[in-house]
């Protein structure tokens, strides 16, 4: 990286963000933790050995007021409940980490929620492979892999000796090491094509990529491709084509049978869950043998702080070392030089984004792996004319089919079209012009203190490899892989979507949606949650409202639990509201000769998606996969992102520096990049001060 670049990436270090529990494990059911808790003692016991392993290889606003001092002292209460400090020799020490929410333990994730799990990013899973000295597909769990020359399909050797670690509350419980056996169970009860009732979060992503997993023998497995892959596979920490998760033992599941390993973490990293009662704290405990990295910490406790204010408090008293904090009080309180806080990057150079997506825009008539007809026009979001929504099923006056010779009619007519432009036109005009209506940099200097940085879409932004603020998109027609103009300066949309309310109203009125009497436009119903970037995307969500509200659009913003409510209409392609979030592109670390994800098109059926469905983003998925060539991977990299800025898909909103804030007890966190955490999900690299 040049000197420039570390200038501006410690300029950025004094900023805060945490998302403890992102999409490094993604959910399943399952109840309580059943594990016991650890008796109250002012010295810990001893950090647990392996059952059987080798030995370990080398814009500003105020803060909130002061919270009351029951809710402070209920929150030291818990966090000092547990052991505090570590044996005399190996890991040593205990970091507790007040967090917003402690999830529930989903240790089967192929059965349950999509949602984070309590120990997914605590060091207790492994990956296949790993970032590693710039190669995301560095071994780790595996010791090699390769493809044949058809393309058609991938054969892996596993690493031998990676033990299973039994949980706390089990202690002679003794699993064996991590298998073929273990891997192929694993693939295919997770893969959403050998396994169409899976919920697993990487269910589609592994879909869009294998076939059936076969064992060849102990230690190697054989899977089946969809499409010629050459240059990575979904079974990287680091996220790569779009999937990022550990092993699950098949031979827990076997053993002590599903419920029991539902209700536990079972991996083979260097830490194992010790208590663990949701929605209260979850403690992780280090191995004092492994394979490959002995943890330098003892105990990790994560603590559930709801309050902001109480979680700062925390760290200021000593009763926290990190915290997860709402990124709008983050400013002013690194500015205070009594605070003792400081921002950690556990990932330098990461960045987490957030945009408004339009789901609901279903192009896609047949599924892009199988060919199966999908019948979008008869989906919730044709149920009416949402402005938003691009509808190319049906003539403007009459309502019938037009493109289609399966379709025979569509849910509505729609009239309210200009003279001489489609629905399709009509709809990108008015998500480019709610685009330009968005003050990005007024989010970053009001509510982000300049600690962050604009996006224009999901798909690019500043700090993106590749990103060009003076490149031009051309113009391109929603159903083609080619530009219908080229992209020559004036053509198209720009790169960097410039801020411009009086062009916003002329998009709009130009789409056919003139101010009314009362100055308003259209209604639209935004839904927000604490998504990636955490809390402050309520606040962002708040600024939205007010900004859109400038060009005519009345803005209801709704909040929905995203697990239970938001996820699966995406996953079931209902979703017709926008919603403040990111899809699986997620951060700025996406190399620039790789694919976009599968989430973003049919590919992912019946898996997870981000709700709307192109033919470009299909047909590119697949034709970079099986590009042996970098230079022409990344033009097709780049016409990708030329098309989703001209579509405006994602109107992107900001995006945050990765990492957690930070007390002095904490010297530092220099974890491998990973492209879906926000904060690192190896442990065994905190260094505590001395």
């Amino acid at each position: 990286m040049s000197g420039k670049w570390f200038t501006k990436r410690w300029a950025l270090a004094l900023t805060a963000l945490a998302s403890l529990l992102v999409v490094v494990a993604v959910a399943c059911g399952g109840g309580e933790a059943t594990t016991t808790a650890p008796q109250a003692t002012k010295a810990p016991a001893a950090p647990r050995a392996a059952a059987t392993a080798k030995p370990a290889a080398a814009a500003a606003t105020s803060v909130p007021a002061a919270p009351t001092a029951t809710a402070v002292a209920k929150a030291v209460a818990i966090a000092t409940a547990a052991p505090a400090a570590a044996a005399a020799s190996g890991p040593q020490g205990k970091v507790t980490w007040a967090i917003r929410v402690v999830e529930g333990i989903y240790g089967m994730p192929f059965i349950g929620p999509y949602r984070g799990s309590a120990g997914g990013s605590l060091g207790i899973y492994e990956y296949m492979f790993w970032y590693d000295k710039g190669d995301a597909m560095a071994p780790m769990m595996a010791e090699s892999w390769s493809i044949d020359p058809a393309g058609t399909k991938v054969t892996m050797k596993i690493r031998k000796g990676i033990a299973w670690q039994s949980p706390i509350d089990a202690p002679g419980l003794v699993l064996g090491d991590f298998d073929a056996d273990d891997f192929e169970w694993w693939m295919n009860t997770s893969n959403a094509t050998t396994n169409p009732e899976s919920t697993h979060g990487d269910a589609g992503d592994f879909a869009a990529i294998f076939l059936k997993t076969t064992k060849l023998d102990a230690y190697t497995v054989e899977i089946g491709l969809v499409a010629p892959l050459y240059f990575g596979l979904p079974l990287s920490e680091f996220g790569l084509l779009g999937a990022a998760s550990g092993p699950r033992s098949k031979k827990a599941f076997d053993k002590m049978g599903l419920k029991w390993s539902s209700d536990r973490e079972i991996g083979t990293g260097p830490y194992v869950m010790g208590k663990c009662i949701p929605n209260e704290r979850c403690a992780v405990e280090a191995l004092t043998k492994h394979w490959r990295q002995i943890g330098n910490v003892a105990t990790i406790d994560t603590v559930q702080v709801p309050e902001t204010t109480t979680r700062v408090a925390m760290m200021k008293s000593g009763a926290a070392d990190l915290a997860e904090l709402d990124f709008k009080t983050v400013p002013d309180l690194i500015k205070d030089p009594t605070s003792g806080i400081r921002y950690l990057e556990t990932m330098p150079g990461g960045y987490v984004g957030q945009s408004l997506i339009y789901s609901g825009n279903l192009w896609q008539e047949f599924h892009a792996r199988t060919g199966a007809a999908l019948n979008p026009w008869a989906a919730p979001p044709y149920e009416k004319d949402y402005p938003w929504i691009g509808n190319p099923w049906g003539d403007a006056s009459t309502g019938k089919c037009t493109v289609s010779a399966t379709c025979k009619s569509v849910p509505y007519t729609d009239t309210n079209n200009p003279a001489g432009m489609d629905d399709m036109e009509q709809a990108r005009l008015v998500r480019l012009a709610l685009g330009t209506a968005m003050n990005r940099d007024e989010i970053n200097k009001v509510i982000l203190g300049n600690l962050g940085t604009p996006i224009y879409s999901e798909y690019m932004g500043p700090e993106y490899p590749g990103w060009d603020p003076k490149r031009w998109t051309g113009e391109w027609s929603y159903n083609s892989r080619t530009a219908t103009k080229a992209g020559a300066v004036g053509v198209g949309v720009l790169w960097e979507l410039k801020f411009d309310i009086a062009a916003a109203d002329a998009l709009l009125d130009k789409a056919g949606y003139p101010k009314k009497a009362d100055g308003t436009r259209f209604d639209m119903s935004i839904q927000a949650y604490p998504a990636e970037a955490g809390e402050v995307s309520l606040t962002v969500a708040d600024a939205l409202g007010s900004m859109l509200g400038k060009v005519g659009v009345k803005v209801d913003q709704l909040r929905e639990d995203y697990g239970g409510v938001i996820s699966p209409r995406m996953r079931l392609r209902t979703q017709w509201m926008p919603v403040i979030k990111n899809g699986d592109v997620h951060s700025n670390v996406w190399p620039v000769d790789l694919p976009y994800p599968p989430v973003d098109s049919s590919i992912s059926r019946p898996g997870w998606g981000i709700g709307f469905e192109t033919n470009p983003l299909a047909e590119w998925h697949f034709a970079i996969n099986s590009e042996k060539d970098k230079a022409k991977r990344t033009a097709m990299h780049m016409a990708t992102a030329d098309y989703m800025i001209y579509q405006q898909l994602y109107n992107g909103l900001f995006q945050v520096p990765k990492g957690v804030a930070a007390t002095k007890r904490i010297a530092s966190w220099q974890g491998p990049q990973m492209h879906y955490s926000n904060v690192s999900a190896n442990p065994e690299f905190l260094v505590l001060s001395k």
